[in-house]
């Protein structure tokens, strides 16, 4: 079992293998006190058909750790990073995602987990990334480091989604965050949440549901093309609501061979998605191409799937060798959903953890978790009036977490209203050593509170303004705004507690504050005390949000047992960290957050902060807190044709356009010195946040210190003490190792 948060796996020994009496607890006698240190951030786990190894998959670390699952000794490490699966830019960080070995134990695959840029490709464009799958051969009765070898790569093209876009244009997506594979006969599976990001953003062609496959996977593998669920939600079974599938997590099968039945667990719809299997292993859906059958595990009208039998979050699924039943384990709710597959329903539930005290800051956080990975949500509604379900997207097309996976970064630029947008990661959007010191939000700090990104929810995830104005609920200060085109049936701002039936009149990012706003509340199972949802959701991104940690020295696994061929070397990191305070990188990077951006008032901010460009000067017209943004000259970096580009790097970035064709935020266009830069990014964990830059310019650290606008930008007039290469690779390596603990400036 993977210990992502320490860097071990830990050896578990079945003591009683029979279901009934199922009983398994730590091996102490294993390596140390039952643990061993594989590497940074393992995330996934398989052992080898004939029994003989166990790998390990170390994120954080690029590695993959060789285990005799005979004494659980290691054998040797897979430098990830360094091998032709990372070609053709080694400075990339692989992350390995997902794992899974071939029937006969000859072939392992391995995911990297993001995607990058392909040959030729941009950020900001359905058709600028791939995804990639490595396979690596295996012998299994060697102790060499050299058992894993002969990489072959294999890279997942865009493909058509299926669904056209607001001018209607047919879309593009690219396969994403491949934290998922599973191997069946001569094909790879892979659950993901695929990208189409060239914009205008729009609900129905954001995130897709792909299932991405790779045929002859012992042989010559290649791409074998998608099935998007989604398309499958359109036309629901008579009975059943439309819904969509966000957020795919696992996929398991009735059969091993031929045809049979697959079952896709959608983590953020709550829905466990069936689809049939054919003889030569494609994948259909069960009714037609509109048409294919779920098993919704949260449903509040069915005592099977409501209050304490609620699946919330599904992300592991298994099905049992006669292929009958399902075991689907529920992330948020604690609890495991067993599904009769013969008749496509839930008829057990196994509480796996208890829920926290009632009224505790853990059930806060655990609600504002819920809601985050939440594609729909249910409300405590007393007078049944309104909606007070399905509000977190359009009939659960997309989740926060679609695009923020474990409140992080799925790598994406996206064409936002503003401009091209990197997904920011939000570990760093409070200091974890001083929790009142929250960073101003977005690149372009449009937001001031994280109960702004409601905006998103209605706008990007949901279906946006209505055409025609309604009555609605009077905000105070605006007594005579009595109708609103604001939607009533989405988001979690509402007009009044306990009332959906009509929208608030007044919404705005900075003049009305949106914390504290009547909103929504959610009852957890054994608990009377209700949860307002909005505020919920940013106390969970406050403390619940876990900073991925830095990659373990040689020293470090040398002392732990583990492999120090995979580690980083300490005297580079102390070298680089000196390298980071000669160049006054912590003149913007500093303070636990490292970002020296940092919210200096009491919402609403002072109008005098308040700044728009000029519309004569063709660019987008949103508001923005001027005081925060700081100018690195890096509006149209690596952009082709932009005249602005870093030297030796591929001109890659998104280009400076807003949704409607206007002039992206990020440049002083009227001449009031209020309008050029960014807000100062947070560079906390940032080696496992690629890319770089508002705009995705950059995909490695190396090319972010070679920008020499950026590296020099706190020194002045001094000398830029980063010119020499082998200094900027000293550097990159001490940014590499900042996490939670390490030391701010």
């Amino acid at each position: 079992m993977a210990n992502a948060a320490d860097g071990t796996i830990s050896v578990i020994k079945v003591i009683n293998a029979d279901p009934n009496r199922f009983f398994a607890a730590l091996d102490r006698s294993a390596a140390q006190d039952g643990r061993l240190t594989t590497g940074s951030e393992p995330r996934s786990v398989v052992v080898s058909p004939d029994g003989k190894r166990v790998l390990v998959a170390n994120r954080s670390q690029d590695t993959i750790t060789w285990i005799d699952a005979k004494d659980q000794r290691i054998l040797g490490t897979y430098d990830l990073r360094n091998s032709a699966c990372n070609q053709p830019n080694h400075e990339r960080h692989f992350q390995p995602g997902a794992l899974a070995i071939t029937g006969d134990s000859r072939y392992l695959l391995v995911t990297r987990y993001l995607s990058f840029t392909s040959t030729g490709g941009v950020q900001r464009d359905d058709m600028g990334k791939e995804g990639v799958v490595c396979r690596l051969s295996m012998d299994t009765w060697s102790t060499a480091a050299t058992a894993l070898a002969n990489p072959v790569v294999v890279r997942m093209a865009p493909q058509n989604s299926g669904f056209l876009d607001t001018k209607g244009n047919a879309t593009y997506a690219f396969p994403n965050q491949l934290h998922s594979i599973v191997i069946r006969g001569q094909a790879a599976y892979l659950p993901n949440i695929a990208a189409s990001p060239s914009g205008p953003l729009y609900y129905k062609t954001d995130t897709q549901a792909f299932v991405n496959a790779i045929d002859n996977v012992e042989g010559k593998p290649g791409d074998d093309g998608d099935l998007n669920l989604h398309l499958g939600g359109r036309v629901p079974e008579s009975g059943k609501q439309e819904l969509y599938f966000a957020n795919l997590d696992a996929i398991a099968f009735t059969t091993q061979s031929g045809g049979g039945y697959a079952y896709v667990a959608s983590g953020g719809s709550d829905l466990l998605v069936k689809l049939r299997v054919l003889d030569n292993g494609a994948l259909g859906f069960t009714v037609n191409g509109t048409t294919t059958r779920y098993v919704d595990l949260n449903d509040p009208d069915v005592l099977a799937t409501s209050g304490e039998n609620a699946g919330k979050n599904p992300i592991g699924l298994v099905i049992n060798k006669a292929g009958r039943l399902a075991y689907v384990l529920n992330y948020v709710s604690r609890n495991v959903s067993v599904v009769d597959l013969d008749a496509d329903k839930v008829v057990k539930v196994i509480q796996t953890e208890s829920l926290p005290t009632p009224g505790s800051e853990a059930e806060k956080i655990l609600v504002g978790a819920e809601l985050f990975f939440s594609s729909r949500g249910n409300f405590v509604n007393p007078s049944g009036i309104g909606s007070s379900r399905n509000r977190m997207s359009e009939k659960g097309r997309q989740s926060c977490a679609s695009c923020h996976p474990v409140g992080l970064t799925d790598g994406v630029i996206w064409q936002f209203n503003t401009g091209p947008r990197k997904t920011l990661a939000l570990n760093g959007t409070f200091n974890p050593r001083n929790p009142l010191d929250q960073r101003i939000i977005d690149a372009s700090a449009i937001f001031d509170e994280v109960q702004d990104a409601d905006f998103n929810t209605r706008n990007v995830s949901g279906p946006g303004p209505l055409t025609e104005a309604l009555p609605c609920v009077v905000t105070p200060g605006y007594p005579s705004v009595t109708e609103s085109t604001i939607d009533p049936d989405h988001g979690l701002v509402i007009g009044q507690w306990h009332d959906f039936a009509e929208a608030p009149c007044i919404m705005t990012a900075f003049s009305v504050p949106n914390a504290g706003r009547p909103q929504p509340t959610v009852e957890l199972p054994g608990s009377t005390v209700e949860v307002p949802g909005l505020d919920a959701m940013k106390e969970w991104q406050h403390y619940g949000i876990r900073t991925p940690n830095r990659p373990l020295t040689k020293q470090e696994l040398l002392m732990r047992g583990g492999d120090p061929a995979g580690g980083v070397d300490e005297a580079d990191i102390a070298a680089g960290r000196q390298l980071f305070q000669r160049a006054r990188c912590s003149s913007c990077h500093s303070s636990g957050k490292w970002s020296a951006s940092s919210k200096d008032f009491i919402s609403p901010p002072a109008d005098s902060d308040i700044e728009t460009e000029a519309a004569s000067t063709g660019a987008n017209q949103s508001q923005f807190l001027y005081r925060y943004l700081k100018s690195i000259n890096s509006y149209n970096l690596n952009v082709t044709g932009s005249g602005n580009a870093i030297e030796g790097y591929p001109a890659i970035g998104g280009v400076e356009t807003d949704s409607g064709g206007l002039k992206a935020l990020g440049f002083d266009f009227n001449g009031d010195g209020k309008g050029s830069g960014y807000s100062i990014s947070s560079i906390l964990g940032t080696y496992n946040l690629q890319p770089y830059y508002h705009n995705g310019a950059c995909e490695t650290l190396r090319c972010v210190v070679s920008d020499v606008n950026h590296r020099s930008a706190g020194l002045s007039a001094q000398t830029d003490s980063l010119f020499d290469p082998k200094a900027q690779a000293v550097l990159v390596k001490f940014i590499e190792s900042i996490d939670a603990s390490t030391d701010p400036f």
